[in-house]
């Protein structure tokens, strides 16, 4: 039967999603996460890792902070996203303000199109290795053909994005099942290749001296790669219609998934003594083996940039300047436009500053992460959120707060980000106190930022919510799953 228009108009909007159009069941929503999960940056991570941690050690550390992170990133976005059909950004207006909210997407949209610039700069550079190896194209001819197809793949991409979630329920279980298997395969011609006692016995190629800092780098480095899905989350969740079908399937495709791959990457890692996933695949299974695992990148990382793109024009389209004057399909080229514009100008200098945008991520996500939990479990905000106020746009909704801005929620997210710094330097990755070896830098920032807006709020919400009284009708019931319909 056709989905009636109505639907496909709030698929392809930040308005949420009524409780009868959400038809994604946990399949579905875990194959999209693990989609979004598993590319390039499973690589990086895993091959990061390995400077640290020997194989044992390793596994356990990542796999210890992708699910700490996860579980976290979790208990802030699936239950407003779930319970009221509304993505990230939006979910975060009761904590910022109506205009503080900006701030969120700000974070969305930097961090969606860093990583899928990467994305797209390894695809074209993954796709054109295959062509060198199997003779397509001289080396020659490299550089050309990597930009080529960057670009090709940013072209794919926007028409995919331009179907809204409907190619990510179809595509999405496609690509899990696909890289599981090339992963499977990985990991079978790695133990072939050297066994498991060379693996497990080999040492790490350029720990610290103390243990518990090589272990709490680890789990900190995985987490701060888990804060990405943040921006993810409510963009997928909401298309489930209850909380729990969608925290097994987020939990296993973004704080399992990718990590298993990035552990087949820490032990290759080891053996090898060679981080960059184009060197060690060739030594371990030879030309064949290297090309397969190019193509296993070039094809996970079309995945995850669907998924970061879909999610990045969903947020993009909650201003209401921009949904009001521009289609979906348009807003979507408005969103890749800068990510072609790099793939083909500035793809080496963007590539080489990776590490600025896990800087980013760490230092910006942690504090709201903290900051909406406190909100949805110490506050209440489970029973109180007023969807309508989500999408008024001026003074008139109970979330305007001071000027736009709840000054609980800015506050926290500075002192949260401060406190990170103190911890860690995020550039250099260098502790700067002997403190985060016992507690990690993400962890203190979470909490802080939880403390500062849990007390804040409460001297303020006298006030605040006064001045709720003042502006908006009675709250929905408990139930309500959804706001205004279009």
């Amino acid at each position: 039967m056709r989905r009636p228009q109505g639907s496909i108009r709030i698929r392809k909007s930040s308005l949420p999603i009524p409780l009868g159009e959400r038809d994604w069941n946990g399949f579905v929503l875990g194959a999209v996460c693990a989609t979004a999960g598993i590319a390039t940056w499973s690589f990086v991570v895993g091959g990061a890792s390995a400077f640290y941690l020997n194989a044992k050690m390793g596994a356990a550390a990542m796999l210890a902070g992708g699910l700490i992170g996860q579980l976290l990133v979790t208990l802030a976005t699936v239950p407003p996203s779930t319970k009221h059909g509304i993505e990230t950004v939006i979910s975060t207006k009761p904590q910022l303000g109506t205009r503080g909210s900006y701030i969120a997407l700000f974070m969305q949209y930097a961090t969606a199109l860093g990583w899928n610039a990467v994305l797209m700069i390894f695809f074209g550079r993954s796709a054109a290795s295959v062509l060198v190896i199997t003779g397509l194209i001289d080396s020659s001819a490299r550089s050309t053909a990597a930009t080529a197809l960057s670009a090709a793949g940013v072209v794919l991409v926007w028409v995919m994005v331009s179907r809204g979630a409907s190619s990510l329920q179809k595509a999405g279980p496609v690509i899990a099942i696909t890289i599981s298997l090339m992963s499977v395969y990985l990991l079978v011609v790695l133990f072939r290749a050297h066994g498991f006692n060379e693996i497990f016995s080999a040492a790490p190629l350029d720990p610290a001296p103390s243990r518990l800092l090589n272990y709490t780098s680890v789990i900190e480095l995985l987490i701060v790669s888990t804060w990405g899905w943040w921006s993810y989350m409510g963009g997928m969740v909401r298309m489930v219609n209850t909380g729990r079908k969608a925290v097994l399937p987020s939990m296993l495709g973004l704080g399992v998934a990718w990590v298993v791959v990035a552990i087949v990457s820490l032990y290759s890692s080891l053996v090898t003594g060679e981080p960059d996933p184009t060197v060690w695949a060739p030594e371990i299974a030879g030309q064949f083996g290297g090309v397969v695992v190019l193509l296993f990148v070039a094809f996970a990382n079309i995945g995850s940039t669907l998924v970061g793109a879909y999610v990045a024009t969903l947020g993009v389209s909650q201003i209401p300047q921009v949904s009001s004057r521009m289609s979906w399909r348009v807003v979507a080229a408005v969103v890749l436009s800068p990510m072609l514009l790099v793939v083909l100008f500035f793809a080496t200098e963007f590539f080489e500053n990776v590490d600025r945008f896990m800087a980013f991520i760490g230092l910006m996500i942690a504090p709201v992460v903290g900051v909406q939990i406190a909100d949805w479990y110490l506050l209440g905000r489970r029973k109180t959120m007023r969807v309508s106020g989500l999408y008024r746009h001026n003074r008139s909704s109970c979330y305007w707060y001071l000027g736009g801005f709840n000054p609980a929620g800015v506050i926290a997210l500075v002192l949260g980000s401060v406190t990170y710094q103190l911890l860690l330097n995020p550039v250099t990755y260098e502790p700067r106190s002997p403190l985060f070896k016992y507690l990690t830098a993400s962890l203190p920032a979470v909490l802080v930022a939880a403390v500062v807006y849990t007390l804040l709020s409460l001297l303020w919400r006298g006030r605040l919510d006064r001045s709720e009284a003042e502006q908006e009708p009675p709250a929905e019931p408990a139930e309500t799953p959804v706001g205004p319909r279009p």
